[in-house]
């Protein structure tokens, strides 16, 4: 039997880091090795009146489930009591949301779960960076044949990867939405057939993976990519070579690793997904930062320009003077 929800292994408990604080989204490793938003956050904490963990705070989640999960639904509440404990704590100052790649998508279900009246009272504005609204196209090859970038695979089983990434509702959530690619655009050429983005039922059934088929069915609902009813400020990268297509050799799918077709993104967002933000309707700004030094999906957030703009954006006033406090989410 196929069972429709993910969780994790008998006697195995996983928990975020540091949940209200900042150091779950300063770094990716204990060690500090892997810095994410540390820069980010040092230069917000620089801007006089911030201090972390007290009006700048992150809410780091688990990156396995979508949001319409039990985990995803749960850190979705947890987020709204951190917001209004902050908005509370820091004398009713509206909160700034700063989003990265697909911590965009749970902002995008959480404001759909928030009236418009909730918005108002505790949102100042929501700053999206390197937005996967609209899904990548490498999503597909990590459901396939496993998602192991450059690295050479005899030093990574990109079969056992496979199996890890296939266990995670994210990555059928990332999948690229219909919205965006037309049924007559194949994204996954093998030499029997071709694949469009209304074929992924088919494709993981060919790719030797039927369960698959039910994760997708988990994901009802929570695909669509309303408007978020807040000011919004949009960035993201551009001029990078993204994966936009697969093609499998002969006897190569689903084992091996296909040829990769490149089009435009940020490397690793395609850039049609990266602009749906221009459709909001409360769009304020959108930045875009071409070359993959300044504007790869990661290396944007060590970007100086960038950080320079979020600080200016967020130490706008309110028009009562008082800065709006910040939450961090990635």
């Amino acid at each position: 039997a196929v069972v429709s929800t993910q969780s994790t292994g008998d006697g195995v408990e996983t928990k975020v880091n540091d949940f209200g604080g900042t150091e779950g989204v300063e770094k990716l490793d204990k060690n500090g090795y892997y810095p994410y938003m540390k820069s980010l956050v040092d230069g917000i904490a620089a801007i006089p009146g911030y201090e972390k963990g007290v009006n700048l705070r992150a809410a780091p989640y688990d990156f396995r489930y979508g949001a319409n999960s039990p985990t995803g639904k749960l850190f979705l509440q947890n987020l709204r009591t951190l917001i209004e404990d902050t908005y509370t704590k820091n004398k009713g100052r509206r909160i700034n949301i700063i989003a990265h790649s697909m911590g965009n998508l749970y902002m995008i279900q959480f404001f759909k779960s928030v009236g418009s009246s909730w918005k108002r009272k505790y949102i100042k504005r929501y700053i999206a960076v390197s937005g996967v609204f609209g899904g990548s196209i490498k999503s597909i090859r990590a459901l396939v044949s496993g998602e192991i970038e450059s690295i050479p695979r005899v030093l990574v089983d990109a079969n056992a990867v496979r199996a890890f990434q296939r266990s995670f509702q994210s990555i059928y959530w990332l999948l690229p939405r219909k919205e965006l690619w037309s049924a007559t655009e194949p994204v996954v050429f093998t030499p029997d057939k071709n694949y469009t983005v209304y074929d992924y039922a088919d494709l993981l059934e060919d790719a030797g993976f039927p369960a698959g088929r039910e994760i997708l069915k988990t994901l009802e609902g929570s695909t669509d990519v309303t408007d978020p009813g807040v000011d919004v400020y949009c960035i993201h990268g551009s001029e990078i070579p993204t994966a936009a297509q697969f093609r499998w050799r002969p006897k190569y799918f689903p084992d091996y690793q296909p040829d990769q077709i490149d089009g435009p993104g940020d490397g690793t967002v395609n850039q049609r997904s990266l602009e749906l933000c221009k459709k909001f309707k409360r769009l304020k700004d959108h930045k875009v930062y071409p070359g993959i030094k300044y504007g790869e999906h990661m290396q944007i957030l060590l970007n100086p320009a960038v950080i320079e703009y979020i600080k200016d954006i967020i130490s706008e006033t309110d028009g009562s003077n008082k800065q709006s406090g910040t939450e961090l989410v990635f």
